[in-house]
């Protein structure tokens, strides 16, 4: 329960590399060094939407929390299931090793944890394509940018959609439509 109705919180499944780092960052800095612009713009939406944060990237094979806290997300913002599980068709056949983000299979691992935990208001910010499955909750930032201000202009207004859609349903009992979680870029 949360601030807003009463309802779940929203939640946000974030990717890591290409979103809160970014491949010229890195170039710039070091790697593996988070950019502490993307990390804000994050947590701006995570604290105006009270959304819950789940690790969707690699880095959540370790507790990534500490990291990403000390740059910035708020402490107490993550899921209580804070990462996606690593399905089989994330990892290597032969190597056993995770594969490439792109190949991962990330949105699977999405919908797993969404299911699993009975999220179904959510945003997926991600670098790489996560399938039909996540369209109109999905903003895809260019790895080498990151998040830019069309992002999140479109990142707010779908997490703005969802909550819209939170407020009437509990006011009429009906649920909304599919069609009114989705927009696209203008």
């Amino acid at each position: 329960m949360n601030e807003r109705g009463g309802a779940t919180p929203l939640t946000v499944y974030l990717d890591v590399d290409g979103v809160v780092t970014t491949v010229g960052y890195q170039r710039r800095v070091g790697k593996d060094r988070l950019d502490p612009a993307q990390v804000a713009l994050v947590a701006g939406l995570v604290r105006e939407f009270d959304a819950r944060v789940v690790v969707s990237s690699t880095w959540r094979i370790d507790d990534c929390r500490p990291t990403l806290i000390e740059a910035g997300l708020p402490e107490a913002c993550f899921h209580p299931d804070w990462r996606t599980a690593i399905l089989p068709t994330s990892r290597d056949a032969e190597t056993g090793g995770m594969l490439p983000a792109e190949r991962a299979g990330r949105g699977d691992e999405i919908t797993e944890h969404a299911t699993r935990n009975r999220i179904t208001d959510y945003l997926v910010l991600d670098d790489v394509e996560v399938g039909p499955a996540h369209a109109g909750r999905h903003v895809r930032p260019a790895a080498e940018f990151g998040l830019s201000e069309a992002d999140g202009v479109l990142a707010r207004r779908l997490l703005a959609g969802m909550d819209e859609a939170r407020r009437t349903t509990g006011r009429n009992g009906a649920p909304p439509a599919t069609d009114d979680l989705r927009f696209r870029r203008d």
